[in-house]
């Protein structure tokens, strides 16, 4: 049976709750609401943060979050910088944010850069709820110098 393709209404009002469903997590992350941020998340999420670690299910990108916040990001804000959204199919979003993160505490050992920069993707998927994230990868941007060809 053939998708069909959403008219330009629905898609607007796609695109629109799927960035609500982003911006809440910068959101609750400057809150340090470590609940809120993993409700965004479906129950049987991943979660893969910058240094490679792997959470799976809202619970534990929760928990594991919860006590990154009562340490180096207490007094972390993250803003978006920019974000694209882009359709798979009717229900399935792939989203790339673009994001700045000041305040963060540096790891025993290590040194945190005032600002650090990231790059997010995120595949939502629409449940009976609405958009919820089903799988992210959070990627730290490393300015590198690429070798001309």
């Amino acid at each position: 049976m053939p998708t069909q393709n959403p008219s330009a209404g629905e898609f607007a009002d796609a695109t629109a709750s799927v960035r609500t469903v982003i911006y809440s997590l910068a959101e609750s992350w400057n809150r340090h609401d470590m609940t809120a941020f993993a409700a965004a998340f479906s129950e049987d999420a991943d979660f893969v943060n910058v240094v490679g670690m792997h959470w799976q299910g809202r619970q534990e990108i929760e928990a594991k979050h919860a006590i990154t916040h009562r340490t180096i990001f207490r007094n972390s804000n993250l803003q978006i910088l920019d974000l694209s959204v882009r359709f798979l199919d009717p229900s399935t979003a792939v989203v790339h944010l673009w994001t700045e993160l000041k305040g963060a505490e540096s790891l025993p050992g290590r040194n945190a850069p005032a600002i650090r920069r990231a790059l997010m993707t995120c595949v939502l998927v629409k449940e009976a709820d609405g958009w919820l994230i089903t799988a992210a990868h959070n990627t730290d941007i490393v300015p590198v110098a690429f070798p001309e060809t």
